[in-house]
C-alpha cells in the first residue's frame, strides 16, 4: 500500500528531496558553526588529544 502511494507520488518527491537536503544544508550549518573542533584547537598531538580525554573521563 506505502509503496504504491510513494511510487505514483509527483510533487512529493519534490518535496521530499527538498526536505533532504534543506536537512543535509541545516546540519552543515549546525556543526561548522556550533561545534567546534576544541581538540584539535588545543592539542598539538594525538596524544595529548587522548591524555584530555581520558583526563576528563576518567573519575577523580
Amino acid at each position: 500500500m506505502y509503496r504504491d502511494g510513494f511510487r505514483q507520488m509527483t510533487v512529493g518527491r519534490t518535496l521530499w528531496a527538498l526536505v533532504i537536503i534543506k536537512l543535509l544544508i541545516l546540519f552543515c550549518v549546525v556543526k561548522l558553526f556550533f561545534f567546534p573542533d576544541i581538540l584539535e584547537r588545543d592539542y598539538d598531538s594525538d596524544a595529548q588529544r587522548a591524555e584530555a580525554v581520558r583526563t576528563h573521563l576518567a573519575p577523580p
